[in-house]
């Protein structure tokens, strides 16, 4: 092993909120060689977010020591902190969009970092367009955020981060919103940094697929590391203190559930199941309970959707072009293709967010376009739940008044909303996290928190944008079961853009998009 470039001991970083004290790590351990591609792999909720955060900088540690490149980063002042990312280190956050300014082009979005730095206007201008070329953006240098898909601005800041070759790169699920050739670049990318300039990686993922480039995996949950993969051999990690954690496919096919007996000798240890009483009444988990809620539209009459020679472009690059498109009532409709194929762009006039530059969009007949945006606003309001790509719920209310208040906005009671919203969370997997406050939760977490609102408020017609984006399998495949069944048994008709497979395994219909010839 050569010298470590980060290393935690023992470190603990606990949250405190007005509801609680929150562990989001418990005693981490973990060490990073220099040249090194690690991927840490977790569910939503295990801490993986505030696990990079910890290392940046951003975040202080409530216990233990983050050592970086030399520097105990848990007992820098701020400055000396930003001072040392500034010079060493590349850093992208789960929502890379936010960190473009809406302003720039994409050549100059690359280029400001080094700007920054004091480069050479030649040398930034090489440099960037080297980076956006490797993205597959070479073509879009000139493109403003706002006329990139989701998938090519999450590149994009990919590319910002990389633009100064830092030594060390922290990366939040930088595939999240791709398509699989989408991630699979950024994935080379990656790879190519650290290969050819000797940096450190940490990428953090839900996505089994980003441990193909890395060097070493760790396996993250509810805030330690449970598990350590070298050269294709994964371990169970023993903490100092004796702590295991059994993975839950293994206990499930045990039938282990609750209590466990133990023997051992100097062979090893023997589980089996011990007796447990049954819950007197379990709480729904994800995918259920949303029949009991008052007010839910059971049977809700599905809307029919179509676009009649619909067309929309962004300056001179069209998006769509011609497209004529059916979308039965009450059936499940995914949306696939390669990132900026127009995917969010065809939810959005589905959704009377944006208008067609030629062609007709119609739901039940009506054609949007009669429509003035206050109408359109309150068809939303009366028929359409809506998860935009990026949902941003408010982080100082819980997630229960997130969902709530979009529910007294379309009129509910408050007592009722309150109800719903309970229901909706728990039918999402958050019903134990409904009186957290959003900005105390994980992006996977936070996203599903968007899912309720959207689910709770659709009357007929539900319009989603990559709803698994920033979820771990399990959750994803359950969120997929959650969509068909809002279509199979209450009787909306569901639109949704995406990539996963699991999803796309439960649509009904299929409509495949391509860049315009």
């Amino acid at each position: 092993m050569t010298e470590a470039v980060v290393e935690l001991r023992d470190v603990f970083c606990v949250h405190r909120t007005d509801e609680g004290d929150a562990a989001a790590l418990q005693g981490t351990y973990l060490d990073l060689a220099r040249a090194e591609i690690l991927c840490v792999l977790g569910p939503s909720g295990a801490g993986k977010s505030t696990l990079l955060r910890v290392i940046a900088g951003l975040q202080t540690p409530s216990a233990g020591i983050v050592d970086v490149l030399g520097f105990d980063v848990g007992r820098m002042r701020p400055r000396a902190r930003a001072r040392l990312r500034h010079e060493h280190v590349g850093f992208l956050g789960e929502h890379a969009g936010s960190a473009l300014s809406p302003d720039l082009q994409a050549g100059q979005a690359v280029a400001l970092p080094l700007a920054l730095r004091g480069v050479p206007s030649r040398r930034r201008g090489e440099r960037a367009a080297e980076l956006l070329d490797a993205a597959g953006l070479g073509d879009r240098a000139r493109a403003r955020p706002g006329e990139l898909s989701g998938g090519e601005r999450q590149r994009l800041a990919l590319c910002a981060a990389l633009a100064h070759r830092p030594a060390l790169l922290l990366a939040d699920e930088p595939t999240g919103e791709l398509d699989d050739a989408g991630a699979e670049t950024v994935r080379r990318l990656i790879a190519g940094l650290a290969r050819r300039e000797g940096a450190s990686v940490v990428v953090v993922s839900h996505d089994a697929a980003s441990a193909a480039i890395a060097d070493r995996v760790v396996r993250l949950r509810d805030g330690r590391v449970v598990a350590d993969r070298r050269d294709g051999d994964e371990a169970l990690v023993v903490s100092r203190t004796g702590w295991l954690q059994l993975p839950t496919e293994m206990l499930t096919s045990a039938g282990i559930a609750g209590r466990a007996r133990v023997h051992g000798d100097r062979d090893g240890l023997r589980l089996t199941r011990a007796p447990v009483k049954p819950p007197p009444s379990p709480r729904p988990g994800l995918g259920h309970g949303l029949a009991s809620a008052p007010g839910t539209p059971r049977g809700a009459r599905g809307a029919s959707v179509e676009l009649q020679g619909v067309s929309r472009g962004y300056g001179r690059r069209p998006v769509l072009v011609n497209l004529w498109a059916t979308f039965p009532a009450g059936a499940m409709t995914v949306i696939t293709g390669p990132s900026g194929t127009g995917k969010t762009t065809l939810l959005r006039l589905v959704a009377g967010l944006d208008r067609p530059g030629a062609g007709r969009v119609t739901i039940d007949g009506q054609v949007l376009a009669d429509y003035d945006d206050e109408q359109l606003a309150c068809l939303r309001r009366q028929r359409i739940g809506y998860l935009p790509q990026e949902p941003v719920p408010v982080g100082f209310l819980s997630a229960n008044e997130n969902v709530a208040l979009a529910l007294r906005l379309r009129g509910w009671e408050r007592t009722a909303a309150a109800a719903r919203a309970a229901v909706a969370l728990r039918q999402v997997g958050l019903g134990e996290r409904a009186g957290q406050r959003v900005h105390r939760l994980s992006a996977g977490e936070a996203q599903r928190v968007g899912l309720a609102r959207a689910l709770a408020g659709a009357c007929g017609l539900l319009v989603v944008d990559e709803p698994t984006s920033r979820l771990d399998e399990a959750s994803a495949g359950s969120v997929a079961a959650l969509l068909a069944g809002a279509a199979a048994a209450d009787g909306h008709t569901v639109l949704c853009a995406t990539h996963d497979p699991a999803v796309i395994r439960r649509a009904d219909h299929v409509l495949a998009l391509r860049r315009p010839a």
